[in-house]
């Protein structure tokens, strides 16, 4: 190791002699050269007087180390300066192995700490290696060298590794005791559901010294899809809970210890009690690495991670161990999109802002229950009664141990709160509530000669019909399946010749393999999951704009919500208002105000959550066509313009004053167009009923201003020529005979007279304005306006109605000498005031 000198020294140091030659043994607190340095001190005489005088002081540096020097980086009659390293020792202990503060090579207490030390040993191995012990450390060199060789391992087996999350990702569990009576009740709807559920007591958790007993849902499938993905995976299961209940845990899903082994990461060896860290478990390097996990914020949405969808098998619950971790974001499922419009239709309009909802009035929505294909999604629907486990979540207050030991309090409040409360069968309970309810009405429709059947079936609460895991697997047998065909490919490339060529790797730097080239293992060939993940995921929804209506709360930051980072991984972008560059909204329910809005593009796919969460879980964009939301009739409005406008597509968030979406009833689209994408139609326009509700807009003489207003906008240069054309006279709608006056502005030929009223006119073209484009009524090929011209109408005689003449300057000539007279007998008339 180097020598490197501790910071508390006398700084400048003025080496006088090496004590120790290259190769010599030298041991710990054993001299190792000598030096001086000068200081200032204080000294006082024989009559008590102080001054200060600077002094000479010679000592030696002794090592903190044992072993033998091999080198010296410092040679007599040098001046140090700082800290530098002065030797290379060779220690017999490189102490990278550590337990409890002993190393475990040769038994020294690492928490040792010399005067001349900057740094004790126990530093020279930090690094947690092992899964359920926090006392083994190693060192950085000892932990590279390790996952060398795993990776190495892992290579030549054609294997990665599979970080697995517990609760809702492959189980789910609960402390409710009536899970166990609807097991031993046959004639309960919800036996065949609970009747493979397992159990397990821990003495030391639960709400008292008895124990608690712990009620577990294996995931459907999970049997098969352990023992398929460990062929590809070496699987290690990383949770929250304790390190008991993750135990107990593996001895049900894993009982032969075939396929987790001991690789359990629970919260007591975690580091963290509010997050999860891949280098916790491989400290150097994760290229290797695959993550399932339900939550994706505990993870801050790492590419090593597959988001699972979460498994709610007993409703209301969540996640029992979930206490410790942030706040988990809440959002609205879609409802059942078989209901018809008008099922919908009495409600009354939540207060919300621009996305408010309908919402029923009756109790039909009080406790609908999933369909079975929205079941499997069922837990990030909150429940109308928020579990008292549910709110501890939001105490996460980061690793604070008074905080913390506050949450696990809280905990056990709460774990004993669900074995009294029972939340099950209460909700159960209303459940045949309701089904008494309904078998009453039946009744009283059919009358009391028909009486109910004692053998209808109850409605049951808790459906097994989740297959989740089966899309998992195909997801990661295509990730496994990816990252070797990169591996193989960068591997024949290195090796050069015909084979690189033909697989693509002309010019591929050829590097050096080790000896042991069997292995097929030289890591700097090892593609990065990190890299090849994303860019399958991406794929998935590649051009897909989402826009959600009722699915996050309102207030809410749309950009940073679970959903919307879960979407961006596949590829989705997310706007928080509708536009025309917007492809998707994906709705809670029907008749809010975005669904209005999207319902008048007719591109617009208006679906389910359950569509983007089955495209989510399966990796592939599904059709739209299942997932489609009813849009009430009353709802759709005018079409609106589909054209795409890259002004809108920035990846910025439109707020609702950029959108500037109408109530959908006026049929303005969001920029203000018309309602069609296509260009105004002025073929069919009567220009005589026009140029009247002209005159009647601008007013009457009195209102001069706003004549000038408009006709300041009509300059020489909108024509696109210098010429000043005339049109012919014709008939306006009131019999008065109308001319151009060439500003483009029809007039009757009294609004030309005056002195006065030209000067205006002459200031008016002169003057700017807002107005930047006016449609002037020329020849078919004129470009100056964007709107087509009107065709030429015959008159009686077969001659057009619309003629251009010659220019004709007689007019400003006599325009220009009248308002020079009138100057001139301004200026006289002042001269003669003045004087």
């Amino acid at each position: 190791m180097r020598l490197l000198l501790p910071k508390s020294l006398h700084y400048p140091i003025t080496v006088t002699e090496l004590l120790k030659q290259p190769n010599d043994n030298v041991e710990r607190s054993a001299p190792l050269f000598s030096y001086f340095y000068q200081t200032t001190v204080t000294e006082g005489n024989r009559f008590g007087e102080e001054h200060q005088v600077e002094k000479k002081f010679l000592t030696m540096f002794e090592s903190p180390v044992g072993g033998i020097i091999t080198a010296w980086k410092i040679e007599r009659g040098m001046v140090i300066q700082s800290s530098i390293d002065v030797a290379e020792i060779e220690e017999p202990c490189s102490h990278s192995v550590q337990f409890g503060g002993l190393c475990s090579l040769c038994g020294k207490d690492m928490t040792e700490v010399t005067y001349n030390t900057d740094f004790a040993d126990a530093k020279r191995a930090t690094i947690n290696m092992i899964h359920d012990n926090m006392d083994l450390t190693v060192s950085a060199d000892e932990a590279a060298r390790v996952e060398e060789e795993a990776k190495r391992r892992l290579l030549q087996s054609r294997k990665l590794s599979l970080v697995v999350d517990l609760d809702q990702t492959i189980i789910h569990a609960t402390v409710d005791p009536t899970v166990e009576e609807w097991q031993k009740d046959i004639n309960n709807p919800n036996y065949e559901a609970v009747k493979d559920v397992q159990a397990f007591k821990l003495m030391d958790e639960g709400p008292s010294t008895r124990g608690c007993w712990y009620y577990i849902k294996l995931r459907p499938g999970l049997g098969d899809f352990l023992q398929n993905v460990s062929k590809l995976y070496e699987l290690h299961i990383y949770t929250m809970g304790t390190r008991a209940y993750a135990k107990a845990i593996s001895k049900i899903v894993d009982p032969e210890r075939k396929i987790f082994g001991d690789r359990i990461l629970s919260r007591d060896e975690s580091g963290s009690l509010t997050a999860k860290n891949l280098q916790r478990l491989f400290p150097v390097d994760t290229n290797m690495v695959v993550i399932i996990d339900d939550r994706g914020d505990v993870w801050k949405w790492s590419d090593n991670l597959i988001k699972v969808t979460p498994y709610d098998f007993f409703v209301g619950i969540g996640d029992i161990n979930s206490s410790f971790l942030p706040k988990k974001q809440d959002f609205k499922q879609s409802t059942s999109t078989k209901s018809t419009p008008e099922a919908n239709n009495n409600g009354e309009v939540a207060e919300g802002g621009d996305d408010a909802e309908i919402v029923p009035t009756g109790d039909d929505d009080a406790e609908a229950q999933p369909t079975p294909g929205e079941q499997s999604h069922a837990s990030s629907a909150p429940a109308t009664d928020i579990s008292a486990l549910e709110q501890l979540v939001s105490m996460g207050g980061g690793d604070d141990p008074d905080v913390l030991q506050a949450q696990a309090s809280k905990q056990t409040e709460a774990l004993e709160a669900q074995l009294h409360d029972r939340p099950l069968l209460q909700k159960q309970k209303l459940l045949d509530a309701e089904d008494s309810a309904a078998d009453q009405n039946d009744e009283n429709r059919k009358g009391e000669e028909t009486p109910s059947d004692p053998s209808k079936p109850r409605h049951h609460l808790l459906q097994d019909n989740d297959v989740e895991l089966i899309h998992l697997e195909q997801s990661l047998t295509s990730v496994h399946r990816a990252f070797f065909q990169e591996y193989d490919k960068a591997l024949a490339n290195s090796q050069g010749g015909r084979v690189a060529e033909l697989r693509g790797g002309r010019n591929a730097k050829k590097l050096p393999l080790r000896s042991n080239s069997d292995l097929n293992a030289d890591l700097q060939l090892v593609p990065d999951i990190k890299t090849i993940m994303p860019q399958m995921k991406l794929r998935v929804l590649e051009g897909v704009v989402l826009v959600f209506s009722g699915v996050i709360p309102l207030g809410a930051d749309i950009q940073s919500a679970d959903i919307a980072n879960w979407s961006r991984g596949f590829g989705a972008r997310i706007f928080e208002n509708v536009n025309r560059n917007t492809t998707h909204l994906v709705a809670a329910r029907n008749r809010t105000a975005k669904v209005r809005q999207a319902a008048r593009y007719s591109h617009i796919k208006i679906v389910t959550t359950q569509w983007l969460f089955d495209s989510m879980s399966q990796w592939q964009r599904l059709d739209e066509e299942p997932y489609l939301i009813p849009v009430h009739p009353d709802d759709r409005g005018e079409p609106a313009s589909t054209v795409y406008d890259p002004q809108l597509d920035d990846g910025a968030i439109l707020s609702s004053d950029d959108e500037g979406v109408s109530d959908g009833e006026n049929g303005i689209t969001d920029e203000g167009a018309a309602p069609s994408g296509e260009n105004i139609d002025t073929w069919d326009l009567d220009w005589n009923e026009t140029n009247k509700e002209l005159d009647d807009w601008l007013g009457s003489e009195a209102d001069d201003s706003d004549v000038e207003s408009i006709a300041s906008g009509v300059s020489d240069s909108s024509l696109g020529g210098t010429k000043k054309r005339k049109r012919s006279a014709s008939p306006s709608a009131d019999g008065d005979t109308e001319t151009d006056n060439g500003d483009g502005l029809a007039s009757t030929a009294d609004d030309l007279k005056g002195s006065r009223l030209a000067k205006r006119q002459l200031l008016a073209r002169n003057r700017t304005t807002s107005l930047k484009e006016v449609a002037t009524v020329t020849d078919q090929d004129s470009k100056s306006s964007g709107l087509p011209s009107p065709e030429a109408t015959g008159g009686e005689d077969g001659e057009d109605r619309y003629m251009v003449e010659e220019e004709d300057t007689s007019f400003d000539d006599e325009l220009q000498k009248e308002l020079e007279a009138e100057l001139e007998a301004d200026m006289l008339e002042g001269d003669s005031g003045g004087g």
